[in-house]
């Protein structure tokens, strides 16, 4: 396949990314009454008020304290917008629709960078065509923008096994990058810790040479989050940069490993959290950093209660991941469907392709020569962190935390499977002909 026509298939994998994101984007009418009610909800709606008073504010005492928990890298961006443009959803959500269209791009470079272009275009069609990406790109959560982030790391991964004297440029641009993951989403603060040492370990035959390249890293990943953790002194007069650690392990790991459907959940959850406010304010707590710690209490607390349900929860987290077990029936899928009809093809839509990008995914464990152990051991820890620290909630759009590192190894086992039929079919068409 040469260059230019890689580059025109390419073009039109990307041309398919955006009109499906339009089209979704046009669905749900941003512009309505109806979009404020059915979309604009939960989290969605913290990241939109955190952008108006981020236009109109700045960074106020009420900002911090949320975006503690939050993040603060979404909502920035979500309020430059508002600043530049007037406080606009429409426009917010076409920003996430290009910012969708830009990943599909990145993911198809790094797959071809990696592999080979037929398994880049198919790459960038599994993207383009995964539901979760698609619905998400018209509601304002984080995980578009941090898919966008994460794609660009694992470039950035791509070039720091190379053995070039520009291993340590590209050791701290990966820094940086990883940076920028951990201000939209925190989880990315040790999961790209682990990824750069999965790599590292993977990718070199010598242990010194790892060890070495892995401490530089880690060196420029604390001078990159250096003006964070600085802020945060001043304000807070702590290092750490969120409470979202504790917070998550609250809500979503023990609320989840509590209930078995979403409604539950949401219950649980309400009461833990107010179990833990009520002792914050007991304990003349003043912000979300001083409040962090009696999440961490009642979450031990749970734990301990039945250990051996909460790590059982931890594995029921991986089918919840992929599948949304716990999301199969509950009130607010009850509400889509009377009143957004439209959601239910998407419903059966996101869990067919789940399902086969499952399959074409888990064929990494029998595959054998395409895909290299680096590449494998990163996918897989992908699917693990994330279903461990967010699974149980079966969120579709927490998948999408994991998705970039999924879909390159689907796409080259997809490839390999097409190319196993071909064979088989031209030697028989060639035993026929014999």
């Amino acid at each position: 396949m040469t260059i230019s026509r890689f580059k025109l298939l390419g073009g039109i994998v990307l041309l398919i990314a955006l009109l499906l994101r339009v089209g979704a984007l046009i669905a749900v009418r941003p512009w309505s009454d109806h979009y404020e009610r059915l979309y604009l909800f939960a989290d969605a709606r913290v990241y939109h008020e955190l952008a108006v008073t981020f236009q109109k504010d700045g960074i106020t005492d009420e900002f911090r304290n949320k975006v503690a928990v939050f993040a603060p890298g979404y909502p920035i961006l979500l309020g430059m917008i508002y600043k530049a443009f007037g406080t606009s959803l429409t426009l917010a959500l076409i920003a996430n629709v290009l910012i969708s269209v830009l990943t599909c791009g990145v993911i198809m470079i790094v797959v071809r960078k990696a592999f080979d272009e037929r398994a880049a275009l198919t790459a960038g069609l599994l993207f383009a065509f995964h539901p979760h990406s698609i619905r998400f790109a018209s509601i304002l959560y984080t995980e578009t923008l941090f898919m966008l982030i994460a794609s660009i790391f694992m470039l950035s991964l791509t070039q720091i096994s190379q053995p070039d004297k520009r291993q340590l440029f590209w050791l701290a641009l990966t820094s940086i990058i990883a940076s920028l993951g951990t201000f939209v989403r925190i989880s990315m603060l040790y999961f790209s810790i682990l990824s750069v040492l999965i790599w590292l370990i993977c990718n070199k035959t010598n242990w010194r040479s790892s060890a070495k390249f892995f401490s530089l890293f880690i060196i420029f990943y604390i001078i990159s989050l250096s003006p964070w953790m600085a802020y945060n002194k001043v304000h807070y007069d702590t290092y750490r940069l969120s409470v979202s650690g504790e917070y998550n392990l609250l809500v979503i790991v023990v609320a989840g490993a509590k209930t078995e459907d979403i409604d539950e959940f949401h219950k649980v959850r309400k009461e833990l959290l107010e179990t833990a406010h009520e002792r914050a304010a007991r304990g003349g707590a003043k912000n979300a950093f001083e409040i962090s710690k009696y999440y961490l209490e009642v979450s031990i607390e749970e734990i301990l209660k039945d250990p051996y349900k909460f790590m059982f929860s931890l594995i029921k987290g991986i089918p919840h991941f992929w599948f949304r077990v716990s999301q199969a029936e509950s009130t607010r899928l009850a509400d889509l469907r009377k009143n957004d009809p439209k959601t239910v093809y998407y419903i059966y839509y996101s869990h067919i392709f789940q399902i086969l990008l499952f399959l074409a995914w888990i064929a990494l464990f029998i595959e054998k020569g395409r895909i290299p152990i680096s590449w494998k051991a990163l996918s897989v820890a992908a699917v693990i962190y994330f279903a461990f620290t967010v699974g149980n909630a079966a969120y579709s759009r927490f998948f999408l935390q994991a998705l970039p590192f999924i879909v390159p190894v689907a796409a080259v086992n997809i490839v390999g499977f097409l190319d196993l039929i071909c064979g088989l079919v031209k030697t028989k068409i060639n035993r026929q002909s014999d």
